[in-house]
């Protein structure tokens, strides 16, 4: 298979993107987690789940960046699927509990959202440029 200037350049740029994701979500979740183990481990259930959120966002985030750098970087079928369905079910039970209600600012609540929209977008458009890589293979 020969990789084409614009597969490549689509793959590569949703591979940033998710990549940002990710690391917006570890950032997140690792200052988060840090303030509130700060003062040792909750003792309210409310403030338990929300250190239970954090460490989550720093799983998907982890996520996004491995699957971004190994194989969104390389147009696979596995990893466009894994991001766009995983980190798009992340963001939109992000978008329905915590910013619709106004739990989360509007701007700080959207930016996640709209780099997965935009990686989704780049990865799509990668998929359709070329030969994916992994025609039906679960590992390359």
């Amino acid at each position: 298979m020969v990789a084409t200037p614009a597969r490549t350049g689509w793959a590569t740029a949703a591979a940033v993107l998710y990549g940002l994701w990710g690391v917006l979500h570890v950032g997140l979740g690792v200052t988060m987690v840090a303030g509130g183990l700060s003062a040792g481990l909750p003792d309210e259930e409310t403030a338990a789940e929300s250190l239970m959120f954090f460490l989550c966002a720093i799983v998907f985030g982890a996520q996004a960046v491995v699957v971004a750098v190994t194989l969104n970087r390389v147009n696979d079928r596995v990893g466009h699927w894994l991001n766009l369905t995983v980190l798009g079910a992340v963001d939109l039970a992000f978008l329905v509990v915590l910013v619709l209600p106004g739990h989360v600012d509007l701007a700080g609540g959207l930016s996640g959202p709209l780099l997965w929209l935009l990686a989704a977008i780049c990865s799509t458009l990668a998929m359709r440029a070329g030969t994916p890589r992994g025609n039906g293979r679960v590992f390359p």
